[in-house]
């Protein structure tokens, strides 16, 4: 592969030759095709006849009583309602019929797929690794565990994961407010994005160094933080406005007094998501809903995870786990705040320790980890090995589940004979890659971060 070094001062960064734009436009054309081909597979009834439904429902109705009505229990987070109402509106217009709605509605999350591996490959780019980050943007997009998400199964679960490599991105070229509208629209997309909540310390990275902090820093970061709170309220207000209903809450706290019923209304339009979030994970209060996991192993599949497993019961257990994971990921981060590698890392652990140790989880809840992983590789080409196991496993659960819906089967056994080799494997990997973690938090050394000029580089 040709390369060339550009000097800066004693340091050198390596420079992969830049990919021809005859070849980038004929593979990302390629790409294209086959991802729409795959597409016209028929979807997972269940998922995509509710999708239609609502989708038709906000063409002819718009969005007031969608949420809250008695004709759809809809547990799904408002954003991607607006896909659906833009769709049901193309679908009314030009009279598409039910397989020509369906795939127009799967299109959304292949669109951000597409764009996932776009951001994949400008990654590569920005750190002198253009060819790279255009393969694996390429391997991305044709991941089977990708694509079976959404071109055939019909979930949109990549969009919020797209959502999350563009915050974590802005956050690596310091564009901080951009970051909060990313992360804020990941969250109203998929509830599950606020998992990396704990990322949100790199918003005062600033201030990590004390031997540099001054009180212009400090009153920066003070005033960043009122503003991305004051963006992240807005983006709240903007997409659920639409949708907003009364709640039981405020029904019980409203009252003939404005000022009362004012703030009524206001704690209940801010509680409105939480309770949405609370009511969908009250549906499948089971300690697997189908995902190959750690209780799939421990018997979990379906069992309440009200139920005592060993003195505790299988939620505080998924919970105590989970705390433990995000706390090594926390100091992981913290140890190397300078590292674009790490917070792309830590994504992939926080996300995948929540779907092998937390309870409820679903057969699709892994599928996010996959884009970190592959971005991670940009930096340690190994991480391709774990990185083919963690997608046999994701496209192991959705190709499982989907083949049995054909038989109208739509719950799993206990200790079903597929599922327990595919849950091994996804625990060992989450084992495997909490060693790294640990093995680098107990090490001397840090993720060193060469930083030349605007496209920086990172030594592992």
């Amino acid at each position: 592969m040709s390369k060339k070094k550009i000097k800066k001062g004693n340091k050198f960064k390596v420079m992969e030759k830049p990919i021809s734009f005859k070849v980038f436009l004929a593979v990302s054309a390629t790409v294209v095709i086959i991802r729409l081909l795959l597409t016209a597979i028929p979807s997972y009834r269940i998922d995509m006849g509710g999708y239609r439904a609502w989708s038709t429902y906000l063409a002819h109705n718009g969005p007031k009583g969608l949420y809250g009505g008695t004709t759809y229990h809809i547990v799904y987070a408002p954003a991607y309602m607006y896909l659906l109402w833009i769709t049901g509106i193309v679908v009314k217009i030009f009279s598409i019929g039910i397989e020509g709605h369906a795939f127009l509605i799967k299109l959304w999350a292949v669109a951000s797929e597409l764009i996932g591996a776009f951001l994949i490959y400008k990654i590569g780019k920005k750190y002198g690794k253009e060819r790279l980050g255009f393969i694996l943007g390429v391997v991305y997009a044709l991941n089977p565990g990708v694509f079976f998400n959404s071109s055939i199964w019909g979930q949109f679960d990549s969009i919020s994961a797209t959502l999350l490599v563009g915050m974590i991105y802005a956050f690596s070229v310091n564009r901080k407010m951009t970051a909060v509208v990313l992360y804020s629209l990941a969250v109203l997309t998929k509830p599950q994005s606020a998992l990396l909540t704990p990322l949100g310390i790199l918003f005062y990275k600033e201030l990590f160094d004390f031997s540099k902090i001054t009180k212009e820093k400090v009153k920066k970061c003070v005033k960043e933080t009122f503003v991305a709170i004051a963006i992240g309220l807005s983006c709240y207000f903007v997409v659920i406005n639409p949708f907003y209903h009364h709640t039981d809450l405020y029904e019980n706290l409203k009252s003939t007094s404005v000022v009362k019923d004012f703030v009524a209304e206001t704690v209940d339009y801010f509680c409105w998501m939480p309770n949405l979030y609370l009511t969908s994970v009250e549906d499948y209060p089971y300690a697997t809903a189908n995902a190959f996991n750690l209780w799939t192993l421990l018997g979990g599949q379906p069992v309440h995870d009200s139920n005592i497993f060993f003195i505790f019961s299988y939620s505080v257990w998924g919970s105590i786990l989970f705390l433990i994971s995000i706390g090594i990921a926390f100091v992981y981060l913290m140890k190397n705040r300078r590292s674009d590698y790490a917070m792309y890392f830590s994504s992939f652990f926080i996300m995948a320790s929540a779907f092998t140790f937390m309870t409820r989880m679903h057969e699709r809840y892994l599928l996010p980890a996959i884009i970190f992983l592959t971005i991670c590789a940009l930096w340690k080409k190994w991480l391709l090995v774990p990185l083919a196991v963690l997608s046999i496993c994701v496209t192991a659960n959705h190709w499982y589940l989907y083949h049995l819906s054909w038989k109208e089967i739509y719950w799993l056994e206990n200790y079903d004979s597929v599922a327990m080799p595919f849950a091994l494997l996804t625990v060992l990997l989450v084992i495997f890659a909490g060693a790294l973690i640990i093995k680098n938090i107990l090490s001397d050394k840090q993720i060193e971060r060469i930083d030349n000029g605007k496209n920086g580089d990172e030594r592992i």
